[in-house]
């Protein structure tokens, strides 16, 4: 198993590509040869598109390292890099913008080859929203859905909560789970009778 928190743990001295070289000696089978090893952790460098920061340090008091999005990307790579049959996630796209479709894609990749991934997500675009399969979306620690992705709108509004307007759906669901729709109902949504 796999996980990683959200806020990134990493040894600030070690450069990017000795991190992940660090977590292949210390993670990977010991039936592996050290040169088998490092290939593995190379592979994550190119496979995050790390290569041009490889050789910087993560960060010191005294010398700025790599940003957040390469921090992210780091804590990433490393769980990949252990290969784990379940995996586990907080916030896997906070501060990677533009590049988090490319990261969600890659963890489906992942599932694609048997891994169950699991993450928690505030809030993503609609583009990467829709590349789950599966969503549980959550209220005070409650369940208010749980099911394929592409039904959670559906479901929703076949119990009167059907869109007025354009919206991603990410944005409508946290609305949503956060009670923020009652407060806005009329101005965003018409109710369904069925």
């Amino acid at each position: 198993m796999g996980f990683m928190t959200q806020d990134d743990v990493l040894y600030p001295y070690l450069t990017m590509v000795e991190t992940f070289i660090y977590t292949a000696l210390l993670h990977l089978p010991s039936t592996l040869t050290w040169q088998k090893k490092v290939s593995q952790a190379e592979a994550v460098v190119a496979e995050l598109s790390l290569a041009s920061c490889r050789n910087s340090i993560i960060d010191s008091p005294l010398v700025r390292g790599v940003f957040g999005g390469e921090h992210k990307r780091v804590s990433i790579g490393q769980e990949m890099l252990i290969n784990p049959s379940l995996l586990f996630l907080d916030e896997p796209t906070s501060c990677l913008d533009s590049i988090a479709w490319r990261i969600v894609s890659m963890l489906l990749n992942l599932v694609e080859g048997g891994k169950t991934v699991v993450m928690t997500i505030h809030q993503s675009s609609s583009r990467i929203f829709y590349l789950f399969h599966k969503v549980m979306l959550l209220s005070d620690g409650h369940p208010i859905f749980f099911g394929r992705a592409s039904r959670v709108m559906g479901y929703f509004a076949s119990i009167g909560f059907a869109l007025s307007v354009p919206m991603n759906p990410a944005d409508f669901l946290l609305d949503l789970a956060n009670g923020t729709l009652v407060v806005h109902f009329e101005s965003i949504f018409c109710v369904t009778h069925i």
